[in-house]
């Protein structure tokens, strides 16, 4: 009888636990090659953010620059300016206004490591 109160204690402390109050969704993903590149997320359907952040995986990346567009026309020119090792993810960054329906994003950056390699960016909002 006490093991199952304490173990019915522990299931609603880690139900309570589990889940974030705003979670990041992944709403795109581009590889990398060693080179200067320039790549478009298309965004489909009508999604509303807060902020997004980019992360990156396998190797570094150095971003040049970001845009983010809107589905009413609008456009956010993003000053992410830096290298993100891998396993690392840019601030997350306010978008404009009040919730915002994305469209696209546009992205600017290479691939930073010694050898020929890829790495993977991975765009998530909330």
């Amino acid at each position: 009888m006490k093991f199952n109160a304490v173990l019915a204690g522990a299931f609603v402390m880690l139900a309570a636990c589990a889940t974030p109050a705003s979670a990041w969704t992944q709403i795109g993903v581009r590889d990398v090659r060693d080179r200067t590149d320039r790549d478009v997320i298309v965004v489909e359907g009508p999604r509303r953010f807060e902020r997004i952040k980019l992360c990156v995986y396998r190797n570094p990346v150095h971003f040049y620059d970001l845009d983010v567009f809107y589905r009413n026309g609008g456009h956010q020119d993003v000053s992410v300016r830096q290298r993100i090792n891998a396993g690392e993810c840019t601030r997350a960054i306010d978008l404009n206004g009040d919730d915002r329906n994305i469209t696209r994003v546009a992205l600017l950056y290479e691939e930073t490591s010694f050898r020929r390699r890829h790495a993977t960016v991975r765009l998530f909002a909330e």
